[in-house]
């Protein structure tokens, strides 16, 4: 695979110096995946693994002369130091393999036994006053619309079987608003076969324990910058997660991606920009795109303080914010066998360029409209074009699962993927004489970014001051009423 890189990128350089091939190195990008996911291991939210792994990135940074920071912030983290489940099956308790989902709620200590109930796919016509105070199993996810709905009925814990076909249940988490709404439900996944088992023998009786435990820890992004030598006013950030589900290696998701990160920033710094390129590996995707949404967070911040300085001239000068011009953002790389997709947020001529160079270099990758559940979308959600790079495959099965390790990544793949993005980065940022895309999102997509939204921060404590005087005026009024009552 390696080879026929080599032997296509050639041949393509002789023809146009635009194309010509760089230094990526899929090697080098491997040695970095094999740090992150195999000396290092998991990396979860805010755990010495996260935080060796900023460090060791940040040191990477540094050797290639960027300017480096860590970007620290607080987050909620869990462990699960307890999850089980059995079944009976006639007349024997037989276990069942069980992954708790994080953030979820805690059955007692000991657990508890109860019944089943099989709301099939989780939509409101196979809901029932049948569920109430029993272990519900559903197919899939239950829809936002439908989570309220579920939740009336009273359950007394939630099960989900895998939609597709694996070895272990994926280590998922609950967050944003279901979290807010699922609030102190025991939730957890079962193999998929394991799921057709229990439904086909009508199995009605289990005994299941789940024990979350939430606390407080922090996280880090890392920065490393480049400063554009014509226009450094114009900020593109080349980014990818680091950390990882809980207990898993991540190599694919995202020790690869994170490598190309990185091995694109040697090579972009040996060569220059005319442009600001800003390196970040974010932290606490898994958990919820924390580490991209601070940052989004951070460029608002300053967005409205420089705004609002004075002397600011909103026509001529630009606040941190409105210097980012593009996001390219990594995530889920390195499979060996796989194909290459891409989506952006943003004016058509982003998908039209990639498309043009696959074809180009003889690689196919698609490129179509709409947000991706990664780093990118935040930003783009406060209007930061975004490009979004990934490669799909069968191992994508293994993604959130202990399964996501080093044996399903090559450095052939690696540098397959970075060369594309090496070229595609100094044709249309790097060395462009203008910059080819306009700083706009279309209204139409804006909806479909919705939903990664960071909201204004002084608006935010605003509505979380009314709320807590909202919660304490209904207690003062209780109390009257106590009052007069007696």
């Amino acid at each position: 695979m390696a080879k026929t890189v080599k032997k296509v990128s050639k041949s393509k350089a002789s023809k146009t110096s635009s194309t010509k091939l760089g230094q990526f190195d899929g090697k080098k990008a491997m040695a970095h995946v094999e740090h992150l996911a195999v000396t290092i291991g998991p990396r979860f939210t805010g755990t010495a693994g996260e935080h060796k792994a900023a460090d060791y990135i940040a040191k990477t940074f540094k050797s290639f002369k960027l300017a480096t920071k860590l970007q620290k912030f607080t987050v909620d983290t869990f462990d699960s130091p307890k999850c089980s489940l059995k079944v009976l099956d006639g007349k024997k308790w037989r276990d069942i393999a069980i992954e708790p989902i994080g953030m979820s709620g805690s059955t007692p200590a000991k657990g508890f036994t109860g019944e089943f109930y099989y709301a099939e796919s989780g939509e409101a016509e196979y809901f029932s006053d049948e569920m109430t105070g029993k272990i519900v199993l559903v197919c899939g996810n239950i829809g936002e619309a439908n989570r309220y709905k579920f939740l009336a009925y009273k359950p007394k814990a939630l099960i989900i079987i895998e939609g597709g076909m694996g070895v272990r249940p994926l280590r998922m988490n609950i967050r944003d608003e279901a979290l807010k709404a699922y609030g102190k439900l025991p939730m957890g996944r079962i193999l998929h076969l394991d799921g057709v088992d229990i439904v086909n023998k009508n199995i009605t009786k289990a005994k299941l324990t789940i024990v979350n435990t939430r606390r407080k820890s922090h996280s880090s992004n890392v920065i490393g910058e480049l400063k554009g030598t014509d226009f450094p006013d114009e900020v593109v950030v080349i980014c990818g997660h680091y950390d990882t589900s809980r207990g898993v290696p991540g190599a694919l998701d995202n020790a690869a991606g994170t490598a190309l990160v990185m091995e694109l920033a040697r090579v972009l710094a040996l060569q220059g920009s005319k442009r600001t390129l800003r390196f970040i590996a974010f932290a606490a995707e898994e958990t919820g795109l924390v580490g991209s949404k601070h940052y989004a967070t951070e460029l608002l911040k300053a967005d409205k303080r420089q705004k609002a300085a004075k002397g600011f001239n909103d026509k001529a000068d630009k606040t941190e914010l409105t210097r980012h011009v593009l996001t390219y953002n990594i995530d889920v790389h390195g499979a060996i066998i796989g194909r290459h997709g891409f989506s952006f947020s943003g004016h058509e001529d982003i998908g039209a360029a990639v498309r043009l160079l696959a074809k180009e270099i003889g690689m196919v990758a698609s490129a179509s409209v709409g947000p991706m559940s990664s780093d990118g979308s935040p930003l783009a959600a406060i209007g930061i074009p975004a490009l979004q790079f990934a490669r799909g495959g069968g191992t994508g099965g293994y993604l959130h699962s202990p399964g996501d390790d080093i044996r399903l990544v090559s450095a052939g793949a690696l540098e397959k993927a970075g060369v594309f993005s090496e070229i595609l980065l100094r044709r249309y940022i790097t060395q462009a004489v203008a910059m080819p895309f306009p700083r706009e999102i279309p209204e139409d997509q804006k909806k479909k970014l919705a939903m990664y939204k960071v909201r204004d921060p002084a608006q935010a404590a605003k509505d979380k001051r009314a709320a807590a005087a909202k919660k304490a005026g209904k207690k003062v009024a209780k109390k009257a009423k106590r009052r007069s009552a007696k």
